[in-house]
């Protein structure tokens, strides 16, 4: 991994969100969404300002999306501004990054990419009459181009386009597991042989559907406060936040002379089919998963993990009991946990992209945070929770998330010198 790019509430790349981590900030705001009939509902939100997310995008990324009919699409200013930060990063230029004799591939991580924009439009609108007496869909024609959008190869196409992507594209959609999803896809291509380097990116607004359907099902905090694994936490609070990264095999890296952030050894993953929203606790998938990942690619051992940790009470139990069950079954004493929700809120379809990147800073400096808003542990977590700041070596870390859909993933990083393992340039 040689190049990463975050957005979230707290601000626009990686060293404003680890500042803001720093500092303990929390910044939960109010999100009022006015339908368009006179109505309007209110909620609670880690949201980013819409017209700073506008100032990050560049004169021609602008006049692309207005162009593609797209400027208020959210999810993708999100994506753009982070895949360009990712290509930065990793050294190459945004503009050009797959024409450089580079076989460049495309993996979008999203719940539901262009159904947002549409909804809007939707919502907002008031009576749409019929144009003529053979017309019986008059909305289809006023919001053709928006129907046309959520079939989502569109966005694989203007993003392919915008950064010179020439290589293989796909969109995965796994719920909360989609940026581990994503990730594992674009090792796969990595070693398949089938690309040279490969962009894998997630996003998501916190939308008032998003909002309305897990107030619905019981998800999010009526407190407005999410306290992972703490005995206080009653649900999560959503959040607007994207990730990007760029993945390329060791060897290319080295040739560019490209530093590493770190190497993904390799993920475990697993399917439940018992229910869409809760877990199978009979089948103990996500244990299995995480003890998997870690016999095949932790070595000697993990020194921390960073779970979903979304504030439930019965789904931080659920991850809690498995976690400790996976490590007991390799005779391991359970890692330092730390969660990042409390940071960045419940970011959906980007939030295991969003957390691993956070994680992986937490390499890099040595680190760990505590888990914000965590003060007592709930009933039977019995989890090394993080409770304040740990400095530590960090050389194999775990990211792992239990999704509805019944995906279950984790996945293994490690520090690595690429100068010292594959004889790279200065």
């Amino acid at each position: 991994m040689t190049g990463t790019g975050l957005a979230a509430s707290s601000g626009f790349g990686e060293d404003r969100i680890w500042e803001a981590v720093l500092h303990q900030r929390s910044p939960v705001t109010w999100r009022t969404y006015e339908t368009g009939v006179g109505g309007s509902v209110r909620y609670p939100v880690y949201g980013i300002d819409a017209d700073g997310l506008r100032a990050q995008l560049t004169e021609s990324e602008r006049q692309a999306m207005a162009e593609w009919g797209l400027s208020g699409d959210v999810d993708l200013a999100l994506l753009i501004v982070t895949i360009r930060e990712a290509l930065r990063s990793a050294g190459l230029d945004p503009e050009s990054a797959g024409r450089e004799g580079m076989n460049l591939s495309l993996v979008i991580g999203h719940e539901n990419l262009g159904t947002v924009f549409l909804v809007d439009r939707l919502l907002r609108s008031g009576g749409i009459v019929p144009s003529g007496p053979d017309e019986a869909l008059p909305s289809f024609r006023h919001f053709q181009d928006s129907f046309f959008h959520i079939q989502t190869f569109p966005y694989l196409f203007y993003l392919a386009r915008l950064f010179g992507v020439n290589g293989l594209t796909f969109t995965v959609n796994n719920a909360c597991a989609s940026g581990l999803y994503a990730l594992e896809l674009g090792r796969q291509l990595l070693a398949s042989g089938s690309t040279d380097a490969v962009i894998v990116a997630c996003s998501d607004y916190a939308h008032v559907t998003e909002y309305l359907w897990l107030q619905d099902k019981g998800a999010l905090s009526k407190k407005h406060e999410l306290r992972p694994f703490d005995r206080k936490r009653d649900g999560s609070i959503l959040g607007d936040g994207a990730g990007a990264l760029v993945l390329e095999s060791a060897d290319l890296a080295a040739r560019r002379g490209a530093g590493a952030v770190c190497e993904y050894a390799g993920g475990s993953f697993g399917q439940d089919t018992w229910s869409l929203t809760l877990p199978d606790v009979s089948r103990h998938t996500y244990s299995s998963v995480i003890a998997d990942a870690v016999a095949r690619w932790g070595g000697a051992g993990v020194d921390l993990l960073v779970p979903h940790g979304a504030g439930s009470p019965l789904w931080d139990r659920y991850e809690a009991a498995e976690i400790r069950r996976s490590f007991a079954q390799l005779s391991m004493a359970t890692p330092l946990v730390t969660a990042f929700k409390g940071y960045l809120g419940h970011t959906l379809g980007a939030s295991a992209m969003l957390e691993m990147l956070l994680m992986l800073r937490c390499m890099k400096e040595g680190l760990v945070p505590p888990t914000l808003h965590y003060e007592e542990a709930g009933a039977k977590i019995e989890l090394p929770v993080a409770a304040g700041w740990e400095k530590r070596d960090i050389r194999t870390a775990v990211k792992a998330v239990p999704a509805y859909g019944g995906f279950h993933a984790a996945c293994v990083f490690k520090t690595i010198d690429l100068k010292e393992e594959y004889g790279g340039k200065e």
